[in-house]
């Protein structure tokens, strides 16, 4: 089968990282790279080996000049709508970074407008295809432990992201929190109903926003999250997953590390779960492979942008919590953005 020709749009730092990726994944062709910044296309020139006509300033000028299946994206959220709807547009695919937009207006407004096209629309949640979070989710679907009650979800770290990030109001929830509310609803397989967050800022945070914020979820079926997650962490650090304990009537599901046990009702000591295989590669690859297939099969993706946008909304409810200090119901959230399912 033919290989999948991909124009990147956006060649900074995370960028270099994704030329890295296409460039080991064999299905794919890497038909050229735009960025505004000259030091990035030469960078992008060198690790990718692109000649100088395979380097744009503007995605218009890359789709006049090469022939092209999809566009990867991989820019400042604030410039994610327009550029998507560009692609589109030129009779592109779309895989994007996340987060999904800016705000969840743009992300509403590039969904209903993403309808139009016959086209997949994408966002590469990476963390879902990591072994620990495939495993988790199956342990869900067998019921393992039976009906799930409640979670107690703890992210910390340390750690200066820098660049645009630094300018974030609401640093954790929408730049990484956004992760673990997605890991969330795909191992429960759940919506969430309605939540009530606070973030704020540690005296000694080094950050311009809030890099630490809390919330308790309710899920589907009366799923109840606690969650807490710090960029400015003192003592022990979590990994970039997060630890998990998932309490339900038979007993609990524990990822510390990113390993995982189940403590049964009847059993003293906790059992060690042997952890799925990753699915390809690492978990971009395997998020651009399902990107690929999805293609060359005409299926949604996984993570597709009528999926991705309801955890973008978890995330863009969550900061307006913070902002009015009340619970929000997400129904009557959707409602406010317009959004009908």
């Amino acid at each position: 089968m033919d290989k999948i020709r991909v124009i990147q749009v956006g060649a900074g730092r995370f960028g270099q990282s994704w030329l890295k990726v296409l460039g080991e994944y064999e299905h794919v062709e890497l038909a050229g790279v735009v960025d505004v910044v000259p030091d990035n296309l030469a960078a992008a020139k060198s690790i990718a080996g692109l000649s100088d006509s395979q380097l744009f300033d503007s995605l218009e000028s890359a789709v006049q000049a090469v022939q092209a299946d999809m566009a990867l994206i991989v820019t400042p959220p604030h410039s994610h709508k327009n550029i998507a709807l560009e692609a589109l547009r030129a009779g592109l695919h779309v895989v994007l970074e996340k987060p999904l937009t800016h705000t969840f207006d743009e992300a509403a407004e590039l969904y209903e407008q993403s309808k139009k096209y016959d086209k997949h629309v994408m966002i590469s949640q990476n963390y879902r295809w990591r072994p620990c979070i495939q495993t988790l989710r199956k342990l869900i679907q067998d019921q393992v432990i039976g009906r799930v009650g409640y979670v107690e979800y703890d992210f910390r770290k340390k750690i200066n992201v820098g660049g645009w990030r630094n300018e974030m109001q609401e640093i954790l929830l929408e730049d990484m929190s956004l992760h673990h509310f997605d890991i969330m609803r795909y191992v429960f397989g759940k919506e969430p109903v309605e939540l009530y967050a606070q973030s704020f800022k540690p005296y000694w945070s080094w950050f311009n926003g809030n890099p630490a914020a809390g919330a308790m979820i309710e899920f589907e079926d009366d799923i109840r999250v606690n969650y807490f997650g710090s960029w400015v962490n003192r003592g022990q650090e979590t990994t970039w997953n997060g630890n998990v304990r998932i309490c339900g009537e038979l007993g609990a599901i524990e990822m510390t590390d990113d390993q995982i046990s189940i403590w049964k009702e009847e059993s003293a000591e906790p059992v060690t779960v042997e952890l799925e295989e990753a699915q390809y590669g690492g978990d971009r690859m395997s998020s651009l492979h399902n990107f690929v297939q999805s293609i060359q099969t005409n299926t949604a993706p996984l993570t597709a942008i009528a999926d991705n946008i309801r955890s973008f909304a978890l995330t863009c409810a969550a900061i307006q919590s913070t902002q009015s200090q009340q619970k929000v119901k997400l129904d009557e959230f959707y409602g406010g953005h317009g959004v009908q399912w």
